[in-house]
C-alpha cells in the first residue's frame, strides 16, 4: 500500500473546490483561537453542506454546535438547522455568530444536554438530517434517541467516527475504550445493510454517513 502525506491531498481538494466565504473563515478562526483543532475544517464544513444540499435537507438537527461554524455550513444549503449544545459559553458564542451571518433566521442554537432535549420532543418526524458531533461516548445513545424524530430515508452522518486513530488500533490511548467501543458500535450501526445504506468517508478524523432505508 502506498503512503503519503494526507495533508497535502486535503489541502489541494481545498484550494481546488472550497470557496469559504471570509465571515464564516471568521467564525472557523474563532473557534481554533479557543480550541485548536475542535472544529471542522474548511474542506470538512464544505463537505458537510454538500450533502446536505444533495440529500435535499429541508430541516436538520446537529448535536454539538461549538462555535456554530457547521451549522452555518449547512443552512448554506437551504435548511433549517437546530442545533444544541450543552456548554453555555460556547452556545452563547455560537448565537453571536449566527445572528451575523447571512443565515440568522435559518439557525436556532439551543442551549443544554441533548439526550434531556431529545427525550422531551414530540416521537414524530421533524427533521430529515442529523449531524453528530459531541460526546463521543454517546453516539449510539444520540442515534437512538434521534431516530424517532427522523423521517424515513433520513441522511445521518457523525464526525470524528475514527476517534484519531483508536477505532482502527493506529492509536489506541487516543481516546477511552469506553469512547472506543461506543464509536465501533456506532460505526457497525451505520454499516447494517438491512437497516442503512452506509459508509465512511475517509477524512482526516472519518465521516461516517449512512441513508436509513425506512
Amino acid at each position: 500500500m502506498h503512503s503519503r502525506d494526507h495533508s497535502r491531498v486535503i489541502e489541494y481538494i481545498t484550494d481546488t473546490f472550497v470557496e469559504e466565504p471570509a465571515w464564516l473563515g471568521a467564525v472557523r478562526a474563532h473557534g481554533e483561537s479557543l480550541r485548536p483543532g475542535m472544529q471542522l475544517s474548511a474542506y470538512e464544513g464544505h463537505l458537510l453542506g454538500w450533502l446536505s444540499r444533495m440529500a435535499g435537507a429541508r430541516n436538520i438537527l446537529e448535536i454539538g454546535t461549538f462555535m456554530g461554524y457547521s451549522a452555518l455550513w449547512m443552512a448554506s444549503g437551504g435548511a433549517r438547522v437546530t442545533s444544541l449544545e450543552f456548554n453555555g459559553e460556547y452556545a452563547t458564542i455560537a448565537a453571536q455568530h449566527v445572528a451575523g451571518s447571512p443565515f440568522a433566521d435559518a439557525v436556532t442554537i439551543v442551549q443544554g444536554e441533548a439526550l434531556s432535549w431529545l427525550a422531551n420532543q414530540p416521537e414524530e418526524p421533524a427533521y430529515d438530517m442529523v449531524f453528530i458531533d459531541a460526546e463521543k461516548r454517546r453516539y449510539v445513545d444520540y442515534l437512538e434517541a434521534v431516530l424517532p424524530l427522523l423521517e424515513p430515508r433520513s441522511l445521518i452522518v457523525g464526525d470524528n467516527s475514527l476517534l484519531w486513530g483508536a477505532v482502527t488500533g493506529e492509536d489506541p490511548k487516543a481516546a477511552s475504550k469506553e469512547a472506543t467501543l461506543a464509536m465501533r458500535q456506532f460505526n457497525d450501526m451505520l454499516g447494517d445493510p438491512a437497516r442503512y445504506d452506509g459508509l465512511m468517508l475517509p477524512t482526516i478524523e472519518g465521516l461516517a454517513v449512512a441513508r436509513m432505508k425506512t
